[in-house]
């Protein structure tokens, strides 16, 4: 049936898919849907409508939330063929109040999507040449979108929460509970048909490693976060590439991106910037070693880890960085650094995570604060801006969506966005992937090497 309020129309279902919740506000429409293990079978169900995005924390012990959506009222394209205009991004200051809301909901209207690394480096006035087949990827695509289901893995709960800001809304929400309560479409198949080879030969590697040495002994910077592009071919459905590697590899701030050409799959273990309440956190990874299946062998590879003054050196010269980032739009004395060199294990890896908070000064816009520590201390090295021209003379093409962010903006003035690395972009069948690391004065270009493989193993181990 269904009940209008103040020309707002919600429909009630009594069934065991869908059950009213919460209270009905004149423009905020709330339904709760059941919780269950094997929820992107439903996520399935939509992933077919135009502009669908999917945030998701497959590892939820550590991340918290799933946020969905599709079917953009409107979107923000920057385009990577004119020169770079901030006020581009007036549409997402408007977007982004500082008002409270009455809801807990992380997501409650706003725009979803990714900002390139790219767009960070021209922030810097730095130029590269996109990759072969990646030429035209937009620097910033995100959908702007007044509805989302929300899952909160912590209460165990799934919320549609619709806006309404839109008439079209109405008519969306009630195709989208159609669409949840068939039954899940049947999989397609899809097949890998080559491994995934590098587009640079060991030899440049090393000989790009040995610049970034000079670069460092010159005192140019202290690390540099240098990366390598793999390529490998591939045929069917992109979804069901991320439903495998996401099995295979649980991470907090996974997601799942479609647009008109190509899809975004993303496996990402690292939080770049989170916004709530003027509070904002940044958890940068730096240090890695690979997991064993013997328990003994494992607990003697975290033991390295953690007393490595390699790897804590480079953990700590990001901190600094994201500490002086902070210092330019947070309140004085409000930066802390609440762990440090903290162990956090994944299925094939140990990363080093280190919690930097601090307060937003009230008068910077939320989005504003975001651009100031864009793009991420952890994929650059430091200091950044000379860490970034090092890059731009060592690594060949630009790095597009991989190593940007992609996550959410929402209306009520909480954002959270991921570093984009253990990303794919899916074009033409052709996976685009990438890996690097942290390069300080004594790293070993053979350590560095394998480390790329390492960072990588949890993708193609997740595809056979």
């Amino acid at each position: 049936m269904a009940l209008r309020i103040n020309d707002v129309t919600m429909y009630l279902y009594y069934s065991e898919t869908i059950v009213l919740t919460g209270d009905i506000l004149i423009k905020e429409l709330i339904l709760e849907l059941n919780y269950h293990p094997f929820l992107q079978d439903s996520y399935q169900k939509l992933v077919h409508l135009p502009g669908f995005i999917l945030l998701e924390s497959t590892d939820n012990s550590l991340g918290r939330y799933d946020i969905l959506s599709a079917c953009p009222y409107d979107r923000l394209v920057i385009d990577n063929n004119k020169p770079l205009d901030l006020s581009d991004f007036d549409k997402l200051r408007q977007i982004i109040s500082t008002e409270s809301s009455p809801y807990a909901f992380p997501f409650q209207g706003g725009a979803i999507g990714y900002i390139s690394y790219d767009l960070g480096a021209q922030l810097f006035n730095i130029y590269s040449t996109p990759q072969p087949g990646l030429a035209g990827m937009p620097l910033v695509d995100m959908g702007l979108y007044d509805w989302a289901i929300i899952v909160d893995h912590q209460l165990r709960k799934v919320t549609l929460f619709a806006a309404n800001e839109h008439a079209s809304t109405h008519t969306l929400i009630q195709h989208i509970i159609d669409l949840w309560n068939t039954s899940a479409p049947k999989s397609e198949a899809f097949a890998v048909n080559s491994d995934f080879y590098p587009l640079m030969t060991e030899e440049h590697y090393k000989n790009s490693l040995a610049a970034i040495y000079d670069s460092l002994r010159m005192g140019r910077a202290y690390q540099v976060n240098y990366t390598q592009p793999f390529h490998a071919q591939f045929q069917g459905d992109p979804w069901q590439i991320y439903r495998a590697v996401s099995r295979y590899n649980p991470v907090p701030f996974s997601a799942f991106m479609t647009s008109d050409n190509m899809d975004i799959l993303s496996f990402s273990p690292e939080r770049f910037l989170l916004h709530d309440e003027r509070t904002l956190l940044t958890s940068p990874i730096k240090g890695t070693v690979g997991r064993s299946s013997d328990f003994d062998v494992d607990e003697q590879l975290k033991a390295q880890l953690l007393s490595c003054p390699k790897n804590r050196a480079e953990n700590i010269m990001i901190v600094d960085l994201m500490r002086n980032d902070f210092g330019k739009i947070a309140v004085p004395g409000s930066v802390t650094v609440s762990n440090l060199c903290a162990l956090q294990s994944f299925n094939s890896v140990h990363h080093l995570v280190s919690d930097i908070h601090g307060v937003r000064i009230e008068q910077i816009n939320p989005f504003d604060a975001f651009l100031s520590c864009f793009p991420g201390g952890s994929i650059t090295g430091a200091p950044k801006r000379e860490a970034m021209n090092i890059i731009r003379e060592q690594e060949s093409y630009g790095r597009g969506v991989y190593c940007g962010s992609i996550g959410y903006f929402s209306r009520h003035g909480r954002f959270d966005t991921n570093i984009a690395i253990r990303t794919i972009t899916a074009r033409q069948n052709i996976l685009y992937l990438a890996a690097g690391g942290g390069i300080v004065i004594d790293s070993q270009w053979e350590d560095e090497y394998r480390e790329c493989y390492t960072k990588i193993a949890a993708i193609i181990n997740g595809l056979k």
